[in-house]
């Protein structure tokens, strides 16, 4: 687990970070904390869920120095955030908060290549943990995010080998969703689902959706996300 522990003072350099908070009456605190403790942050872009946040961090890499993210947004959580982005080969330092108790995500935010994990409420570790992801030192347990690159870029997991479209469609047939209430969800053709669901089958390698939707389980299952 990460502790968070080292003090770590300021370096006189600007720290940017994006911010995920699906809730806003959390963000607004965490927020005000974050920068009264560390006044070297700035926090340059927020975001209330995580496909915002995986685009703009895809979009500009340049913009940000490290992204800190709540891990349960509602559409995708933390640990996909992490994970597409070292899919998409982004060396984003990635660290995790959380309000509920630190070993329901761990193994997630680990698989995902986040660098490390925290509690919500402890604004001094977080900041310790933010000083020493400055200085390219992910908390312990975790690994760098070149690491993180390297061992996602081979894996053969459904994410790697989907789009976030065709993943996000293979979500909702898992939730028991059909072709037109995926479409409606979507905003979109159930013909532009069906031609989805075929593009899944060919990249899967797999016959039927059904067998798709197995190997998205056992995805989410490797998050531990239940």
């Amino acid at each position: 687990m990460c502790t968070g522990q080292a003090k770590g003072a300021s370096t006189g350099v600007v720290i940017r970070i994006a911010l995920v908070e699906n809730d806003v009456l959390a963000r607004k605190p965490l927020e005000y904390l974050l920068t009264r403790a560390m006044p070297d942050l700035r926090i340059v872009e927020t975001f209330a869920n995580g496909t915002d946040a995986t685009q703009y961090c895809v979009q500009h890499r340049r913009s940000i120095d490290m992204l800190l993210t709540d891990m349960h947004l509602g559409d995708v959580d933390g640990p996909a955030i992490a994970w597409r982005l070292r899919r998409a080969g982004s060396m984003l330092p990635i660290l995790g908060v959380t309000s509920l108790p630190l070993n329901h995500y761990h193994n997630a935010a680990v698989a995902a290549g986040m660098q490390g994990l925290l509690p919500k409420s402890n604004i001094a570790r977080i900041v310790a943990a933010l000083r020493d992801l400055q200085q390219g030192k992910p908390c312990a347990g975790y690994e760098s995010p070149a690491m993180a690159v390297a061992r996602i870029s081979k894996s053969h997991s459904v994410m790697h080998v989907l789009t976030d479209t065709q993943a996000k469609v293979l979500e909702l047939a898992a939730d028991g969703y059909d072709s037109n209430g995926i479409a409606q969800q979507l905003h979109c053709a159930p013909s532009t689902v069906r031609k989805h669901k075929q593009n899944i089958l060919t990249r899967l390698n797999v016959p039927t959706i059904q067998e798709a939707v197995v190997q998205w389980t056992r995805f989410q299952h490797m998050f531990n996300l239940d």
